[in-house]
């Protein structure tokens, strides 16, 4: 069963469709929660807030449905591109760097413990939340890193303890934003950073191409733009330090994946290029302007809903 759900960051019940469902079942299947899942352009019914212009799913699964199938996400072809993690983590540390030089980090939502195994190396003292038990064991195995089952919530156990929390494209996925986003000030000290990547709506790529922009899916609850954005922080503690637009570094190989379940031409083209000798080992950055990288500083603690 779908169940109806209020604007998340104003608390109204008045919006309007601006997407119509397309999804092929009701449930939140596993297969459709896995980071690279094919399953583009399928999606429940997206709508918009009439009085805060937040975009979201409504009707969806609960969040008891969506957090059984994120315990049970298992991801293999993510496992095999970590290269592509690798150079784009190395980037977000370069930029994280000019706003804490170092410290506590926590990272949400953190995978395979790409993130942490890179920010380890220059120097932070690390630790992740991550809700697949998969993901847990085989950050273990790949990384050797801190890495607990587990979800946003957990922070609630260690307030003030850190001095930056990640969330590297995980915001989106999250029933309760303003929850999460409150749970990362609770444990943060004040003066610390909050650094996280999500989509942006607002684009000019994604309001050209509407329904047929790629990230509208099932696993995305909710679509941010900056100024859904700077309302979210403001209203959970935090003062906004900078957003720009977010840098996916991803392999030939894994580009030509994507694109066989979003544009058949494209897919086609990549295909002939990458039997190229040449193109083998070839990485590419998109930037496409759709994603925002995002920091802000905890100013004072938030209020509990």
């Amino acid at each position: 069963m779908l169940k109806e759900y209020p604007c998340n960051l104003c608390g109204s019940k008045d919006n309007v469709v601006i997407y119509p469902s397309t999804a092929l079942e009701g449930c939140m299947c596993v297969g459709s929660m896995a980071c690279t899942n094919e399953g583009h352009g399928e999606h429940y019914q997206i709508v918009r807030c009439r009085r805060c212009g937040l975009i979201f799913s409504s009707p969806r699964p609960d969040d008891i449905e969506l957090e059984a199938a994120y315990q049970s996400v298992r991801d293999d072809i993510y496992a095999q591109q970590l290269e592509g993690r690798v150079r784009t983590f190395d980037r977000n540390l370069d930029n994280l760097a000019r706003f804490c030089a170092g410290g506590k980090l926590m990272d949400v939502g953190c995978a395979l413990g790409v993130f942490l195994s890179r920010a380890l190396r220059r120097g932070w003292n690390v630790r992740g939340i991550e809700p697949s038990l998969w993901c847990v064991e085989k950050s273990k195995e790949l990384f050797n890193v801190a890495v607990e089952q587990g979800t946003y919530k957990d922070l609630l156990r260690s307030p003030g303890m850190f001095d930056v929390i990640t969330l590297w494209d995980v915001l989106e996925h999250i029933s309760d934003p303003t929850d999460a986003l409150k749970a990362c000030n609770m444990a943060l000290r004040v003066g610390g950073v909050l650094a996280f990547s999500t989509v942006d709506a607002g684009s000019l790529y994604a309001r050209v191409l509407g329904q047929r922009w790629p990230w509208l899916m099932k696993m995305h609850i909710h679509y941010f733009d900056r100024k859904t954005i700077h309302a979210y922080l403001c209203k959970a503690g935090f003062d906004v330090l900078e957003i720009r637009n977010y840098r996916h570094t991803i392999s030939l190989e894994y580009l030509e994946y994507k694109l066989k379940a979003v544009n058949v031409i494209l897919y086609g083209v990549m295909g002939l290029l990458r039997k190229m000798p040449f193109m083998a080992d070839v990485f590419v950055t998109v930037a496409m302007g759709d994603f925002m990288e995002v920091y802000a500083r905890k100013l004072v603690d938030a209020q509990p809903k």
